[in-house]
């Protein structure tokens, strides 16, 4: 038996077979290979971003689609600009950004924090991305308002507009600070090659660190401002001041830091009145459902000097007008010459101030042994009816 012989019993495919077969196969690879190096450029125009808003959820949309609710993370956000806009209740949001595209396992997310506030001007937040940069540029900080100092690693390196070439790759802390608003902070990270953008909104402080009432006063605080940005509408103040106190909470001298409701009135030194959510008071229906003893907040500037402004004495006024009882206590002769205001119809009340004899005072109230009467603008309080002349 012959090589040859045994070679012809064995089953061969046809040559026509083979040629299909060979035609499918690179068919085939011109398919799956032109899929990968399709899928490999898509996956390459990928970036990242990173969203949180502070308080509720927000809505995000990207070019104008509805993507997710915060906090929202994603590494499949198609590179160049793209428009996100935030929204949640009546408030919204909007940047453009533009996002690099991957190189790698390196995505270059691009970072959004806000707090929506309770108006454009009272809110505040920030941005990062990075772009390439052949100059040595690693960092850019940019803020709202400028001229904001800018601290690394808590060391101070120069104020807003601010550019930096000289600092290392590594993490390090940046902080942006002015007088008036809240300082803002945030971990950053440094690479060569890039720059690294950085915005700041920040939020004007719409309350002093620390929260008094006038002297001689049980229930009206002072709020007084020397920042023109807190000042220009009275309104928008006193929604500021309802929304951080339910997000930071107020610092009110004798109850400590609360995020509960605190004031139920604002008065501001135009002599507008607003009630606990901010919607202004107009009508006498309105005013007369005002209590006197309502904690109010005064909303004054600082330039026009201590005290209440002549239009908020003029509103207080009025409200007297409507709450009180129409009558005025004129105080007796006292053995010492003047007699004590207390907090409270009771000897166990604290003496908010004294009144000397002879002098006239609105009546606000009127319990037994006990009447209350209005001191000055910013002070009220009982003394003894023992010590006191009514007249109507």
């Amino acid at each position: 038996m012959s090589i040859s012989t045994i070679a012809n019993k064995e089953k061969s495919l046809p040559n026509a077979v083979l040629y299909i077969i060979g035609i499918i196969g690179v068919g085939l690879i011109v398919y799956f290979g032109g899929y990968i190096i399709t899928n490999a450029d898509k996956l390459r125009s990928k970036s990242g971003l990173n969203v949180e808003v502070s308080g509720e959820s927000a809505e995000i949309y990207i070019n104008d689609k509805f993507v997710s609710k915060t906090p929202y993370t994603s590494n499949d956000i198609a590179s160049g600009s793209n428009k996100v806009t935030l929204k949640s209740g009546d408030r919204q949001y909007q940047t453009s950004i533009n996002f690099l595209p991957r190189e790698g396992d390196n995505i270059h997310y691009v970072g959004i924090v806000r707090d929506l506030g309770s108006s454009d001007t009272f809110s505040s937040g920030r941005e990062f991305w990075f772009e390439k940069d052949t100059s040595g540029n690693v960092l850019r900080v940019i803020s709202e308002p400028s001229g904001a100092k800018v601290y690394i690693d808590n060391s101070e390196v120069g104020v807003t507009p601010f550019l930096s070439n000289n600092i290392s790759n590594g993490d390090y802390e940046l902080k942006v600070v002015v007088a008036g608003f809240e300082p803002q902070s945030s971990r950053i990270t440094i690479n060569k090659g890039y720059t690294l953008n950085t915005t700041f909104k920040l939020f004007p402080l719409p309350v002093p660190q620390k929260i008094s009432s006038f002297e001689g006063s049980r229930n009206i605080y002072d709020l007084s401002s020397d920042n023109n940005v807190v000042t220009t509408s009275p309104q928008e103040w006193a929604k500021a001041v309802i929304h951080w106190n339910k997000s930071r909470g107020l610092n009110v001298e004798g109850t400590g830091e609360n995020k509960e409701t605190f004031f139920e009135l604002f008065l501001s030194y135009k002599g507008d009145l607003f009630n606990a959510e901010g919607t202004p008071i107009t009508t006498k229906e309105e005013l007369a459902s005002v209590k006197t003893e309502s904690r109010i907040a005064y909303l004054g500037r600082t330039v026009d000097g201590p005290g209440l402004s002549k239009e908020a004495k003029q509103t207080i006024e009025t409200l007297l007008g409507t709450v009180a009882t129409g009558k005025q206590a004129k105080i007796k002769t006292t053995p010492t010459g003047w007699l004590r205001v207390r907090s409270e119809p009771s000897l166990d009340g604290t003496e908010i101030t004294r009144v000397d004899t002879g002098g006239i005072y609105r009546v606000l109230e009127e319990q037994t042994g006990w009447v209350k009467i209005r001191v000055s603008d910013t002070s009220e309080g009982w003394v003894s009816a023992d010590y006191v002349e009514l007249v109507e």
